[in-house]
């Protein structure tokens, strides 16, 4: 319960965002997936960026081809 005076911060990782997902720098969506704030199948489906699951590298053609279809 909460009381007069109190104060709730809520902060959430991979939110809504900024702009084009698809004009994000990969790498910087890389870090953000190594750190566990985005997952490799949100990277894929939402910011169209590929992401080998066990070397955690982009895989540059098949995102190049994802972002290009």
């Amino acid at each position: 319960m909460l009381n007069a005076g109190d104060v709730v911060s809520l902060r959430l990782p991979g939110a809504g965002g900024y702009g084009d997902p698809l004009e994000r720098d990969p790498d910087l969506l890389l870090a953000d997936v190594r750190d566990g704030k985005v997952t490799l199948e949100s990277a894929r489906r939402d910011y169209k960026v590929v992401i080998d699951p066990q070397t955690l590298t982009i895989d540059e053609a098949a995102t190049a081809k994802l972002r290009s279809s």
